[in-house]
């Protein structure tokens, strides 16, 4: 596991520079950079977290920033992957569009109901339907935080697995290297940096981290249009 610091020291060590040649100014912006482009290429199980947000009478939208964490909360939540009625034996709420959950429980006042059925996503808040009519339902949320803001420090740890702390440095060294104006060595390194992510991402999509399919008469999770929602409820 490399701090920031690690990776200053390992860069100014390969490359024979010193705090002069290679400021930590420099050096922690292009430690940044690769951070938060290693982060647009995948999601990582590490991200996987689990939250609670409880209902208030009247409101159908809750902001995300403001959810309760539960496991692995460690920043707030990026993306939802399921909501599930925590007094209800569990049961997933469905995913539907904005625009087919107005229709289904009427715009813009609504129904409401004391249990949710469906929800939506918008403008990173959770939208409920039909609107809550008590205070105090919780449903917990299954998702992605969103990865730490890094560096922060010295002697911060990059918010990634493990395997991709070394990836940086060599990001780092290929932008050392462009800006001393060397550009052979900075393109090897920075086919070095993206070799490691790429075969790592590769690996990584190979893996099923999902549930798996339910056959014979499992139930479907999968986003339904409006029509199959409706045909379903009639059936």
């Amino acid at each position: 596991m490399a701090s920031l610091q690690d990776l200053r020291t390992f860069v100014r060590n390969h490359a024979d520079a010193d705090a002069t040649d290679a400021p930590d100014s420099s050096l922690d912006v292009y430690a940044r950079i690769a951070y938060n482009d290693i982060h647009t290429r995948t999601s990582f199980p590490d991200l996987q977290a689990i939250f609670q947000v409880s209902t208030v009478a009247g409101q159908s939208e809750y902001v995300f920033n403001t959810f309760s964490g539960v496991t692995n909360a460690t920043t707030p939540l990026d993306k939802i992957t399921s909501v599930i009625d925590t007094t209800n034996l569990g049961r997933r709420l469905i995913y539907m569009s904005e625009s087919d959950a107005d229709l289904a429980f009427g715009a813009p006042i609504g129904a409401t109901s004391e249990v949710a059925n469906a929800y939506t996503v918008r403008d990173e808040r959770l939208i409920l339907y039909p609107k809550p009519s008590t205070t105090g339902k919780v449903y917990t949320i299954r998702g992605l935080r969103k990865p730490g803001v890094w560096p922060a420090g010295a002697g911060s740890v990059p918010d990634l697995p493990e395997p991709l702390h070394d990836a940086i440095a060599w990001y780092m060294l290929s932008s050392y290297f462009m800006s001393q104006e060397d550009a052979q060595m900075a393109g090897m390194y920075l086919r070095e940096y993206e070799m490691m992510v790429e075969k790592f991402v590769r690996n990584e999509s190979f893996k099923d981290f999902g549930a798996r399919n339910h056959v014979m008469g499992g139930q479907n999770y999968k986003n339904p249009d409006f029509t199959r929602w409706v045909r379903g409820m009639l059936e």
